[in-house]
């Protein structure tokens, strides 16, 4: 589902939130929800007031796996979500993150999800929080039930006998 957020407005509330407050920059906000947007397998849209950095300090500001959009002069990142919101195809997937009225007005519209911002950056760090999974599998899904285990299986369902003794299937009777 894609996540459009009023960059600077999630700004304001992640330094709110947290003690250290002054080393919460667009930086660093971008970094961190670029880890979340991995992490959650999420496609995320930052819009933040005003012009663009220059293209070095851009990348270095923005996150690979987020998109990171500026305004530009003359109109604000509120009325950029509130575009974005208002031109998607399928606003129904839409979360929009932003505590602007306007913008929660705009998504209730279309009836895009919404979170506030505090409500997200909450969420966020909870998410972030957690341990990643292993990747482990059990044994028996990477190397198959024990042929003992596979014929009390099948004796529990009503099939008789070793696995040997059952005639193959006809060629194409699986496709």
């Amino acid at each position: 589902m894609p996540v459009v957020i009023d960059g600077n407005n999630l700004l304001h509330a992640a330094r709110d939130a947290d003690a250290l407050k002054l080393l919460t920059g667009r930086s660093m906000l971008c970094d961190t929800v670029g880890r979340w947007a991995v992490v959650r397998r999420e496609r995320v849209h930052i819009v933040f007031d005003g012009r663009a950095p220059h293209a070095a300090l851009a990348k270095q500001i923005g996150n690979a796996a987020i998109e990171v959009s500026y305004s530009g002069a003359g109109r604000t990142a509120d009325a950029v979500v509130t575009y974005l919101i208002d031109t998607n195809s399928a606003p129904r997937r839409l979360t929009v993150v932003s505590s602007d009225r306007a913008i929660i007005r705009a998504a209730k519209r279309r009836r895009a999800r919404w979170m506030r911002s505090e409500d997200f950056w909450r969420l966020l760090k909870r998410d972030l929080a957690q341990p990643a999974p292993d990747g482990t599998e059990p044994e028996e899904k990477e190397a198959g039930l024990s042929p003992e285990a596979t014929e009390e299986w099948l004796a529990d369902f009503g099939f008789d006998g070793p696995t040997s003794s059952r005639p193959e299937c006809p060629p194409g009777a699986d496709d």
